[in-house]
């Protein structure tokens, strides 16, 4: 049985998912912010992982992606725009009846839905809301240094990743990262340089991974704006040519699967990423966009049903893509993440659309990904001021998720990377092993706790058994949307074997997590509280 198929189907009994490397050490971030050089070189360690970045770009109505279709104040507030006939989720919640390919991947535990995603003080302008998303920064008023951001949040973790590059001795023989776009986006920049490789159309790409030079044809006429800004293009992509062959071959020397519908550009796009994962290029990170989220007007109404024709075009799209990766053998080692500047205003506007809005629900999509729901249904009740949901989780602590637990990245270092700590959920089953060690310590172990299941009641328990090496040590129980429930331990531990008790008198009944964290390991489980 696989490791994957061993955790969908033993989450009664427990769930075990171990972190090797310096993931909790109270006095990393006071050393590594004196020492930078140091925290890039203690990060420069590969995976083997991937992932897949999905800019839904305009600004997605999450309401009407995941709907509550349960709350009588979103049928109010959407009037004819409102979604009546969703596909279920859970009970008050379903997806737009055009999603069947994340309906199927979700009722099969590989989609988590993180609801309300935004951050404070929220900007209703696609170009700056872009930005902040794109650099990991925040919207707040000076003083705050992180205000804005001329580096992007993927080009920093791959600047520290790869230090010196473009330096021939530190740079990789694959591309760091590829982007399927008009140009390299914000979220690339490095410190000093775009840290990916741009291709402005499936055309060129293969142009390219076909041995074509891609200078030939005419040259762009440089005497107007549109002329210069294609010649930007052209030169970015002349300075792929150094990874040609590599892209080439890997393209080369592997057929997609026929599972991809026609017609579909997010389809075609993730297509050539799958052939390329699949043909063995070693690239980290991929970049595609959806346009056509700005639905002011005639969301869904009309000849054509906008709305509808994005979100079903992008659900089965993802979902032929991960199926396509599995009979590859590669689904694995890849998770894919959605992200948008903004959601649409909750009250349908005039012209049967919907206005810049603030939070939104975002998507990660993969084997490997914890799924489910985390957080709690929109708060149609308790708008801000301007009539727009107020945000849950700051965008920040989903990228906070996948840097550590997709790869590897010391918290830590995290920091660094996004200008501040931000509490992370528990995204993904597994976070990659031996990323700045080389095994689980001696010493280092978590049981099952026991009893489990157990019941809440005046005398329940149960008893959460574990050994330490000794130092700085964790235990923190969370519900399985990412919430934390309480700390049982944090703090300096002696070396050896200990018990916690936890009576969690007041807790409905599920799943929870309950996760042990030292200076060089981490180790979580899963038990289940009963009334």
């Amino acid at each position: 049985m696989k490791r994957r198929d061993f955790v969908k189907t033993s989450i009664a009994a427990g769930v075990v998912a171990s972190t090797v490397g310096n993931i909790f050490d109270p006095f990393s971030v006071k050393a590594y912010a004196n020492a930078p050089s140091f925290a890039r070189a203690a990060m420069n360690a590969g995976t083997g992982r991937v992932l897949v970045v999905v800019q839904l770009d305009g600004g997605n109505d999450g309401l009407n992606t995941v709907v509550p279709h349960e709350d009588p104040i979103y049928h109010n507030l959407r009037g004819s725009l409102a979604i009546t006939n969703p596909l279920r989720i859970n009970d008050t919640l379903g997806w737009h009846p055009a999603m069947t390919g994340f309906e199927r991947m979700f009722n099969d535990g590989n989609i988590a839905i993180v609801q309300n995603a935004g951050y404070p003080n929220p900007n209703r302008s696609h170009f700056r809301s872009t930005d902040i998303w794109f650099t990991g920064s925040n919207n707040s008023s000076p003083p705050d240094a992180n205000t804005n951001l001329d580096d992007g949040w993927l080009g920093r973790y791959l600047d520290s990743r790869y230090p010196g590059y473009p330096d021939p001795a530190v740079t990789p023989d694959h591309p760091l990262a590829i982007e399927i776009g008009t140009t390299t986006s914000l979220m690339m920049q490095g410190a000093n340089m775009g840290m990916s490789m741009a291709i402005y159309d499936p055309d060129t790409f293969y142009r390219i991974i076909s041995g074509t030079d891609i200078s030939g044809g005419d040259p762009p006429d440089t005497s107007t704006p549109a002329g210069l800004e294609l010649e930007y293009i052209r030169n970015i992509a002349l300075e792929a040519n150094t990874y040609a062959k590599p892209v080439r071959d890997a393209a080369n020397s592997i057929t997609n699967n026929d599972v991809y519908p026609t017609g579909n550009d997010v389809a075609e796009k993730l297509k050539i990423v799958a052939r390329l994962i699949a043909g063995g290029l070693d690239t980290p990170i991929y970049v595609i966009s959806q346009r056509g989220y700005d639905t002011h007007a005639q969301q869904d109404s009309g000849g054509t049903p906008k709305h509808t024709a994005l979100l079903g075009g992008l659900s089965t799209a993802i979902a032929a893509f991960f199926d396509d990766l599995k009979l590859f053998g590669q689904q694995d080692r890849v998770a894919l993440m959605t992200m948008s500047e903004f959601g649409r205003r909750a009250e349908a506007n005039g012209t049967a659309g919907t206005d810049h809005g603030t939070a939104a629900p975002m998507f990660f999509v993969g084997p490997e990904v914890y799924g489910g729901v985390y957080g709690d249904n929109p708060a149609l009740n308790d708008l801000d001021r301007y009539g727009d949901l107020k945000h849950q989780y700051d965008f920040k602590q989903t990228y906070a998720s996948v840097l550590q637990q997709w790869f590897g990245v010391k918290p830590a270092d995290s920091s660094l990377l996004l200008k501040g700590e931000w509490e992370t959920l528990p995204l993904f089953t597994q976070a990659p092993v031996g990323v700045g060690g080389s095994g689980v310590p001696n010493g280092f172990a978590l049981d099952q706790n026991f009893p489990n299941p157990f019941s809440v009641s005046a005398q329940g328990s149960t008893t959460i058994r574990f050994s330490t090496p000794g130092g700085p040590t964790r235990l923190q129980v969370y519900n399985i949307q990412g919430r934390l429930v309480k700390t049982l331990v944090d703090g300096q531990m002696t070396p050896g074997t200990h018990e916690v008790r936890f009576a969690p008198a007041s807790l409905p009944s599920g799943t929870y997590l309950y996760r042990l964290e030292s200076a060089r390991a981490a180790e979580t489980r899963s038990m289940i509280v009963m009334k």
